[in-house]
Formats: structure tokens, C-alpha cells, sequence
């Protein structure tokens, strides 16, 4: 059995089992789950059996009007396979588990998107922001953000001292 078709066959059994919908994207596997069941999801992909999945590229998180999802880009340190999750958290309370445990490189990319959308990594070690300051209000890449309008951003910069 090819590869490829190695992969589909544990996707699709990892999605039956995590109440998850698979969907093929530009040759890229996509598992959409609920946030719930993450731990449980990439801990399966990170070890399938002669397809691993053990290596995290990426993690960012996507503002999609009414929740957001938390998104894994994986691929394998053994093989061609490549296979993207996304792990869909209520935007009333985005809170989701921290993959940190799973694989330590996930740290700062779990703190940025606490930083830019507010979701709160459980469990994670040092959950802060990483670009903006403790004091900033808001997340800047929700949909709801409101940014301050071009005239009172013109003023404020008037106003600067020592200019």
C-alpha cells in the first residue's frame, strides 16, 4: 500500500473514533475535530503505525465568526506524509489543551495565538503574551477588534513629546 493511502486509511480511522470529518485540500489531509478531543488526535497522528505524523510544523489559530479553530500543521521527520488538523473551541470560552506536552516547540506558538486571539492553552507552562505588552487591551486578529479610526491615530501622533 502507497503511503498516501496508508495515511487516509489512519486519518479516516482516527477520525471515526474522535467524532472528526476528513476532507482533502490542495493533497493535503485536513481532520477538523472538536477542541476536546486534541490531546487525544495529535497523539494518535504523532505515532500512526508506518505513517508517523511526528513533527509539528506550525500552530495558529483562525477567527471564523462563531469559534475559532486552533490549527496544526504536521508532517513526518520519516516520510513524505503531511496531514493538517483543526480543532474547533467555542469563542465564548476559547479555551483548549496545551500540546506542549506532546511536542515543547509548540510553547511559543501557543502563546501567540493567546496574544493575537485570546485562547488559553491548558496547561501550558508560561501562557503570556509574546508581542504585546501584559497591559494591551484586546486581541488583535479576532474580527471583533476594533482598531482606533486613522483621525485619532493622527492627533495621538501630533502629540507625541519632543517632536
Amino acid at each position: 500500500m502507497e503511503n498516501k493511502e496508508i495515511l487516509r486509511k489512519r486519518v479516516d480511522e482516527l477520525a471515526a473514533k474522535v467524532n472528526g470529518d476528513v476532507q482533502e485540500i490542495l493533497n493535503t489531509l485536513v481532520l477538523t475535530v472538536k477542541g476536546s478531543y486534541i490531546s487525544e488526535t495529535l497523539t494518535a497522528a504523532k505515532n500512526f503505525e508506518e505513517v508517523p505524523c511526528d513533527f509539528l510544523h506550525d500552530l495558529t489559530a483562525l477567527d471564523l465568526g462563531e469559534q475559532f479553530a486552533v490549527v496544526y500543521q504536521l508532517s513526518s521527520l520519516k516520510g513524505p506524509q503531511t496531514l493538517r488538523v483543526k480543532a474547533l473551541i467555542s469563542r465564548d470560552t476559547p479555551v483548549i489543551d496545551s500540546v506542549t506536552r506532546i511536542w515543547q516547540g509548540a510553547n511559543f506558538l501557543e502563546r501567540e495565538a493567546y496574544d493575537m486571539f485570546g485562547i488559553q492553552f491548558k496547561g501550558h507552562p508560561n501562557l503570556k503574551r509574546i508581542y504585546l505588552w501584559e497591559e494591551f487591551e484586546g486581541y488583535p486578529l479576532r474580527k471583533d477588534y476594533e482598531t482606533e479610526s486613522i483621525e485619532k491615530r493622527s492627533v495621538m501622533l501630533k502629540m507625541r513629546p519632543g517632536e
